[in-house]
């Protein structure tokens, strides 16, 4: 009995650890959930739309001004102290510089491809990079985000892999990641505004 109680707790213990599906995230409009090569469900790609009546702005250029693809850093850092002391922190080596680059990627016709990276906070900085497909239509401006990818920029003593696929765990926050596009597509809406 006394081994059963203590296969339950370690059972129990491990399965705490584990990040749960965001469920959430699988009812959002305009979401589209893949595979990777491991079989994890992601972000694939993100659709909005945005009402317009009058263009004051040309598309790219709102796009161009309000989008940013600048080099990200990001970095792992050490610690050293424990529970009963401060923690001080020991500059690491560990930084990856992701270059940016041009953000107007292509403008033709009605479509602008832009790269592009934003960041939101939860608890620290993360970091989204992604591809936008903007279609300006007679009543609209669709927005298609995809490849879409997030990397914390301080990841403490483990080793910063840089940008990965946004995994539909809870634990990723998917949904903050959707956040920070949706807040992308307003920027350029009210530059079109201006």
């Amino acid at each position: 009995m006394k081994k059963l109680i203590g296969y339950l707790a370690v059972l129990t213990i491990l399965t705490s650890c584990t990040s749960q599906k965001m469920l959430s995230i699988y009812q959002t409009s305009g979401v589209e959930i893949a595979q990777n090569s491991s079989g994890a469900d992601i972000l694939n790609k993100y659709n909005t739309s945005r009402p317009i009546t009058a263009l004051h702005s040309s598309l790219s250029l709102c796009i161009a001004q309000e989008l940013d693809n600048g080099p990200v850093v990001l970095a792992s850092e050490n610690y050293s102290g424990s529970l009963w002391w401060p923690y001080y922190n020991v500059p690491s080596q560990q930084a990856i510089t992701v270059s940016g680059g041009d953000t107007i990627k292509l403008v033709e016709g009605n479509h602008v491809v832009a790269n592009a990276v934003t960041d939101y906070l939860y608890h620290t900085k993360y970091f989204i990079s992604y591809i936008l497909t903007a279609t300006r239509h007679q009543n609209n401006i669709h927005y298609l985000f995809s490849n879409i990818k997030q990397a914390h920029q301080y990841t403490g003593s483990v080793v910063n892999d840089g940008f990965e696929n946004v995994k539909t765990l809870e634990s990723v926050h998917p949904n903050l990641v959707i956040d920070a596009l949706n807040k992308e597509a307003d920027k350029i809406q009210e530059c079109l505004l201006r």
